[in-house]
């Protein structure tokens, strides 16, 4: 079992609360509809409309069929000049800043980053398809920029007026998750007073979902069913995308200012297996300490956690390993948390996908409801956990763990507390 050092003392370092949320996602734009389409327990997935895929052997994912970069991006041609990825992410920036009650465009310095797994890959796509047929003249000279994934943070700092650090973190499915956590640390030690951080992917793309099929590792039921976390009969990942950023600030400048204040995040564990790609270390050693620590860096104690928002992603792998792993270190306190995944509505966006956590959370902490994961039909004895199936409940939820898996190895858990003065 691995083994980590103690963290140091945190008397005197500042709090970091989240006082702004934009939400682009396939349930609808805004952070009301995001909110509606959980309590509601809404099923987002449906078929593939973004490209032809009547030879794929997967043919559903979660779209956003009713976005319209132009109510975002006043300028036709900066929206030419853009990925999905990025209109996801400015529209949802622009949202998260209006939901905070913030002018940034007259703040000193605010920092931005944004997780996204496969930005610039949405842009680059049709691009190389333009070099194969025609050569070189017919490549927009926009791919030299849009087609790599640091263009993400950049439009959304441009778009909100954001003037300083400006990072994107590309690391796969918990790309979303770590930009939080790197929120947390520059807020608790001192180096921003507010940091615009989240997750934006535009996965649904031609390309991207090839590679998921021949790696067996997205749904082929081809149903609006398909993404079924915990079932026993489960098969793999529905893709998705969509954009969630958050607006965190330091207490002291929020409560200045007397915004509202959605929770506070607290803690922040990450580490790596450094064994297999696409698989998890079957001892499960590293997933654990991820969680371990974050809960450890939020001076919270296991049976003090409400929720653990899965990662859940519906893979035959993942969700017994993710279970056992919840029991392990939570112990007896595993059956009395609840274990919920929003990708059984929303489907997968892959490195905005610790956002689209996140909103949830805050959603249970602040309005006092936990959403569903619905499509549970098949129980899985291996997954005996509550994951709050197909109908979400009231509860007076305080703690809340969002975990993250990635390709790669990767670990990563943020701990989220409901606002206490």
């Amino acid at each position: 079992m691995p083994h980590h050092k103690r963290r140091d003392d945190k008397t005197g370092l500042k709090r970091a609360v989240i006082t702004g949320i934009g939400v682009v996602a396939p349930s609808g734009i805004g952070k009301d509809e995001y909110w509606k389409g959980l309590r509601e327990g809404k099923n987002c997935v449906d078929q593939i409309t973004l490209f032809d895929c009547s030879l794929y052997p997967s043919k559903v994912a979660a779209e956003i069929r009713d976005f319209d970069p132009s109510l975002f991006v006043e300028d036709f041609h900066e929206i030419k000049r853009m990925g999905r990825s990025a209109h996801l992410a400015v529209a949802a920036s622009k949202l998260a800043v209006k939901d905070s009650g913030l002018d940034l465009f007259n703040c000193d310095s605010v920092d931005v980053i944004i997780g996204s797994a496969t930005s610039g890959l949405d842009y680059a796509e049709p691009e190389i398809r333009a070099l194969e047929r025609g050569g070189v003249r017919r490549v927009r000279p926009f791919a030299g920029i849009a087609g790599f994934g640091g263009a993400i943070s950049s439009e959304a700092a441009r778009a909100i007026g954001a003037k300083g650090m400006c990072i994107t973190f590309s690391n796969g499915c918990t790309s979303a998750t770590d930009s939080f956590g790197y929120a947390l640390k520059q807020i608790r030690y001192g180096l921003s007073e507010i940091v615009v951080a989240g997750g934006a992917d535009a996965c649904v793309t031609s390309a991207i979902v090839a590679a998921f099929c021949q790696m067996g590792a997205i749904s082929t039921r081809n149903d609006k069913k398909a993404s079924r976390p915990f079932n026993k009969d489960r098969d793999g990942f529905v893709i998705a995308e969509g954009g969630w950023v958050f607006v965190i600030e330091e207490l002291e400048y929020a409560l200045k200012r007397s915004a509202r204040i959605y929770g506070e995040l607290v803690g922040y564990g990450a580490t790596c297996d450094a064994w297999h790609m696409s698989k998890p270390h079957p001892s499960g050693d590293y997933t654990s300490l991820a969680i371990e620590l974050a809960l450890e860096d939020a001076n919270i104690k296991p049976e003090e956690v409400d929720i653990f928002e899965a990662y859940g992603n519906a893979t035959p792998v993942n969700d017994s390993y993710e279970t056992a792993i919840v029991k392990r270190v939570f112990g007896e306190h595993a059956y009395k948390l609840v274990m919920p995944s929003s990708k059984s509505m929303l489907g997968h966006p892959i490195g905005a996908a610790g956002g689209q956590q996140l909103a949830a959370v805050l959603l249970a902490l602040h309005e006092g409801f936990i959403h569903p994961t619905i499509n549970y039909e098949v129980p899985d004895p291996e997954c005996d956990l509550d994951c709050v199936p197909n109908i979400g409940r009231k509860g007076d939820f305080k703690v809340a763990v969002c975990n993250s898996l990635a390709f790669g190895g990767k670990n990563v858990a943020i701990v989220v507390r409901k606002f206490i003065k």
